[in-house]
């Protein structure tokens, strides 16, 4: 199964469940109510008429049957939410007419029916319910005797079962608008945290989870990886010759003449002070890596100083993966280190790469 398929079939369980959580909501709202009505009647605990009885009955039996058939299902439709909640405004508004002033305990049922199809399906389906309910309510109210004699509180529950509602869309989609807000500048200062301030490239923090990323998926798609530090040599004449700006101004020119001379796939970071790592995935040939390596150490040496006398150039250490004897990421780092190290100690502006 592929990545793809698993998350579509994750998205259609997670609906399902929607759906079911909402069919379970249906039976516990109103069947107490619906129970004492039916149980009133029988047993003539209250004067209940037998259409209000009757009633109870098919709304306890419409909420059974319809959680079973939500149970049994195996992928959402849009067709059945949409029935469920034209039935969800239809029933209650029928209560209405038919129970008169006893409807009154469940007036509340519509507004978090359409609320509640809202937040699990979307806000269409609380416009639909809104849609649907209020007209409908309104009908019941108009024909029903027992409400046409208070009309003020039936318009109440009306505009209540329809504002509420439309109120609860409205302030979920500013607390989304909030949280989106939210989530951009945590992802801001995630990515800032991870760059370097001065070359505008990766510092050690996003070398190292970029190299961690790279290093996983390369063993998982059976790739072959190279990763490079590189430092410079004679960069520490220059800074304190010449002062930091100048030398800040060189670090900038070799971070855009190493990033030139990359891959859009490559990744490069500026380690700290006069150190920079390159990540390359993809590697094909040993030899590819030996021509890129000697492009980048041309690229450095070609780099004006700021006096005739002061010259800069690298020392680069290359470690390529997968080895027998390399295994996590700070391994990879400390041996490609080590490599610099001992390009630097043959006489630098060189590098060296593991056998």
């Amino acid at each position: 199964m592929t990545l793809l398929s698993r998350d579509t079939t994750t998205s259609s369980m997670l609906a399902i469940d929607c759906e079911r959580h909402q069919a379970r909501l249906r039976i516990m709202n109103v069947s107490p109510v619906c129970i004492y009505l039916i149980l009133a009647w029988h047993l003539q605990w209250q004067q209940i008429a037998k259409p209000v009885a009757l009633g109870a009955i098919a709304y306890i039996a419409y909420a059974v049957v319809w959680y079973q058939l939500v149970r049994r299902a195996t992928t959402p439709s849009t067709n059945r939410r949409a029935m469920a909640t034209v039935i969800d405004q239809a029933l209650p508004a029928l209560g209405m007419y038919l129970a008169g002033f006893l409807a009154a305990y469940v007036a509340w049922v519509p507004a978090l029916g359409s609320i509640g199809s809202g937040l699990r399906f979307g806000k269409q389906y609380t416009w639909l319910s809104v849609a649907v309910g209020g007209p409908l309510m309104a009908v019941a109210f108009l024909l029903s005797p027992a409400w046409r004699t208070i009309p003020e509180i039936a318009a109440g529950i009306v505009l209540a079962n329809v504002l509420v509602p439309l109120y609860a869309v409205l302030l979920v989609k500013r607390l989304e608008q909030r949280n989106q807000g939210l989530e951009q500048r945590a992802a801001f200062f995630e990515a800032a945290s991870k760059r370097d301030a001065l070359t505008g490239l990766l510092n050690r923090t996003g070398f190292l989870c970029a190299l961690t990323e790279l290093h996983q998926r390369a063993a998982e798609q059976k790739q072959r990886i190279a990763v490079l530090i590189l430092d410079l040599d004679g960069f520490k004449q220059i800074n304190d010759t010449c002062g930091h700006a100048a030398g800040d101004a060189i670090l900038k020119t070799i971070a855009i003449a190493l990033a030139e001379r990359l891959r859009d796939s490559d990744r490069i970071s500026r380690l700290g002070g006069d150190e920079f790592g390159i990540l390359l995935p993809r590697i094909a040939h040993r030899a590819d890596v030996e021509r890129l390596v000697a492009k980048l150490l041309s690229a450095v040496a070609s780099v004006e100083a700021p006096r005739p006398e002061l010259a800069v150039s690298a020392s680069i250490g290359v470690c390529l993966v997968p080895h027998h004897r390399i295994q996590e990421s700070e391994q990879i780092i400390a041996w490609a280190d080590r490599l610099m190290y001992e390009a630097k100690a043959g006489g630098k502006n060189q590098f060296r790469m593991q056998e």
